[in-house]
């Protein structure tokens, strides 16, 4: 039976969102940020999306009408949302590998901090199951106008618990809003010489060419060489210029340098996550 009687909090707006593998689940009981950092880390969670323009897209639930004038439901109708974004082509070609995905469920961040999630039968909480797809890149030809669009479809199987078992879910360590993106690294690296045993590579932000600063724990890198991982031994950083030591490099190896974080691409720092590798170069 339905219990709409009583006093109910008004619903709190939605400022970002967040995609989660569909194979995540988290239990309020023992969620913490080591936790959700170490989903971060292995690429199953993208962040907290924001800064976006939403329309709903809702296909109605379709219906048949009755000879004596009453009606019967054929469909509960689908939820979907068209989202604009107004930034460059940079963040165009990272959103294009969302097209037509089918890995990602989707949990709503509120104004407090806490997120909309589906609750499941032993009582951890997911992700609502989606579709993704991107629409045209527009460009900007005047004072507005121009972005990227993505398209999101809930599953018809998400339908029943978005409309009957969303729950929010709260953690006193967490503010989902907190929860940046994975940022795409640019690592650059200079001419590689045969016995060197230290290298300075220069890290910015892909899409913005800014400097990153903060990776300096040598766990938070490896050397590839020849396609064989490789350990850091030692880290310094001066305004994004990073002093990396490693095994002495061979002559016509292949060799680059990559964000890692105990075999993960993606390196927490707080509530920022970073990942990236180089291009390989022969070492001369």
């Amino acid at each position: 039976m339905a219990r709409i009687g009583g006093i109910f909090c008004d619903e709190k707006q939605a400022l970002g969102f967040m995609l989660v593998d569909r194979s995540i689940k988290f239990d309020p009981a023992t969620f913490s940020k080591t936790i959700l950092d170490g989903f971060i880390a292995q690429d199953k969670i993208i962040g907290t999306v924001k800064d976006f323009n939403a329309e709903d897209a809702d296909v109605d639930p379709g219906f048949t009408d009755m000879s004596n004038g009453e009606r019967i439901q054929n469909t509960i109708g689908m939820k979907r949302w068209n989202l604009t974004f107004y930034r460059g082509n940079c963040f165009q070609n990272q959103i294009q590998k969302l097209n037509r995905s089918e890995r990602y469920g989707i949990m709503f961040v509120l104004e407090d901090g806490s997120v909309l999630g589906r609750e499941m039968k032993d009582g951890t909480v997911k992700g609502f199951d989606v579709k993704l797809f991107t629409g045209v890149k527009k460009i900007k030809t005047a004072a507005e106008g121009g972005g990227s669009s993505l398209m999101i479809d809930l599953t018809r199987t998400a339908m029943s618990p978005w409309q009957a078992t969303s729950i929010l879910m709260q953690d006193d360590e967490v503010d989902f809003l907190e929860v940046n993106p994975v940022a795409a690294l640019d690592i650059k690296v200079p001419i590689l010489t045969v016995g060197a045993t230290t290298t300075v590579v220069n890290v910015s932000n892909m899409c913005a060419d800014s400097v990153v600063s903060g990776l300096n724990e040598p766990d938070n890198w490896k050397m590839v060489d020849n396609d064989v991982l490789k350990a850091i031994t030692a880290v310094s950083e001066i305004n994004g210029a990073y002093t990396l030591t490693h095994p002495a490099l061979v002559v016509d190896h292949l060799v680059s340098f990559k964000t890692d974080n105990a075999g993960y691409p993606v390196v927490a720092i707080d509530t920022n996550y970073y990942a990236g590798e180089s291009m390989k170069k022969t070492v001369v």
